[in-house]
């Protein structure tokens, strides 16, 4: 993975470095990774980054919870914010999520959603006789409303709602972005771990739109048709069924996919209990599904340590991308932090990636080399991704980043 170079000393100079390092043993291990042009790596580089950015980004007005590109700033900024013990970064959020007017009800895209896994962060957060914990709770009556129809309806059993969700109006448009935007707080909804609701609708919701994304059930199977977004070959995810097929695999639309699953996996504490489908892939085998594309994705580093736009062509398109190197990261991490993936193997690539997002933020917070919305796959090295433009500062981009810095902090080698 990592570069290693090994400097062997002479003994008596060997046995006078330890002798001087004895009286440090029982200080506490930090570790840092640096490289002659990146920063160091180490728990007040990553705190003070991830607040530059926190502190830089400002939520508009308009449609605060329900535009999809705020929802990783919020959740990052809270996931920090429970590393470094700040509340006042989760009044901050509580502020947005509470105190918005957006209408949140009558939500008909899957991105509108995402606001509800920062509602759900913040409701486990919250001390249990805090009245907000039930004003949160209470935000999410639109979005499982949405999940429960763009996975569960027919045009025999219910009507249509946006018809830009699917032609006609009904099911789910099957990209990749979506697993993020609803699953992971479908799967925090429905679970009993850390105080959470225990939703028994939100928990099946989960698994059937973990499966239908993963498998093939089109149209309303019960049975597996083969595999829908998972390239078990690659050992990827599509970006949406017409790159079936291709080898094009997009950054950004993997880190949305991957993070997400993790997250899910975790919080999935009960089996599944529906009956949309037969049966339903399980927590496990999520992870083991996850441990393959982690061996898989880091084969498609750019020559710097981080990932491309495109991950079909990292060596063509060797510009490491923001956003997706910030879910990736945040994905590994996890991993890491979990204990299904291999420290040694996995955390030289993590600290190496980090350092290269680190080098991303300037003194303002703000963050570059971000893939615009709306550029496709294989969008590659435009003059919007160098590593100096500030243009393009999209709140996703920054959302990614924190989301990573969260996970690195929780790092052992971080303390």
């Amino acid at each position: 993975m990592a570069d290693v170079t090994i400097t062997v000393m002479p003994r008596k100079l060997a046995l006078l470095v330890f002798l001087i390092s004895l009286p440090l043993a029982a200080a506490p291990r930090r570790r840092a990774v640096s490289h002659p042009s990146l920063p160091a790596v180490n728990r007040a580089s990553v705190a003070a980054v991830a607040l530059k950015i926190i502190d830089r980004v400002q939520i508009p007005a308009h449609e605060p919870r329900l535009h999809w590109e705020n929802a990783p700033y919020l959740d990052g900024t809270l996931l920090v914010a429970e590393q470094l013990q700040r509340d006042d970064l989760k009044e901050r959020v509580a502020a947005v999520l509470l105190g918005s007017s957006d209408d949140i009800e009558s939500i008909y895209w899957g991105d509108g959603t995402a606001f509800a896994q920062a509602a759900l962060d913040l409701y486990r957060m919250t001390p249990a006789n805090d009245p907000r914990r039930e004003a949160l709770r209470a935000l999410l009556g639109g979005p499982i409303s949405f999940a429960e129809h763009a996975i569960r309806a027919t045009p025999s059993s219910a009507p249509p709602r946006n018809p830009w969700w699917v032609e006609g109006g009904y099911g789910v448009r099957y990209w990749q972005d979506d697993l993020y935007m609803v699953v992971p707080w479908l799967a925090m909804y429905g679970s009993s771990k850390e105080g959470l609701p225990a939703n028994a609708r939100a928990r099946e919701l989960a698994y059937e739109w973990i499966e239908s994304y993963v498998y093939d059930h089109r149209p309303q199977l019960k049975e597996r048709a083969g595999f829908l977004l998972w390239d078990p070959e690659h050992a990827l995810f599509h970006h949406a069924p017409e790159n079936i097929g291709t080898d094009e695999f997009w950054g950004r639309g993997n880190g949305w996919a991957l993070l997400a699953l993790a997250r899910a996996a975790n919080y999935l504490d009960a089996p599944y209990s529906g009956t949309q489908y037969s049966t339903a892939i399980t927590a496990n085998e999520i992870r083991a599904l996850l441990v393959r594309a982690a061996e898989a994705i880091v084969q498609k580093r750019t020559p710097g340590g981080g990932w491309p736009s495109s991950l079909s062509k990292p060596l063509d398109c060797p510009m490491v991308e923001t956003s997706a190197t910030g879910l990736i990261t945040a994905f590994l991490a996890r991993g890491v932090n979990e204990g299904w993936l291999d420290r040694e193997t996995y955390v030289p690539v993590i600290l190496r990636a980090f350092a290269l997002l680190m080098d991303r933020v300037d003194s303002g917070g703000y963050v570059s080399a971000i893939q615009p919305p709306g550029t496709g796959i294989a969008f590659c090295s435009a003059p919007m991704l160098s590593t100096n433009q500030t243009a393009i500062n999209v709140n996703y981009g920054a959302g990614a980043v924190l989301l990573a810095a969260a996970e690195v902090l929780k790092l052992r080698e971080m303390q």
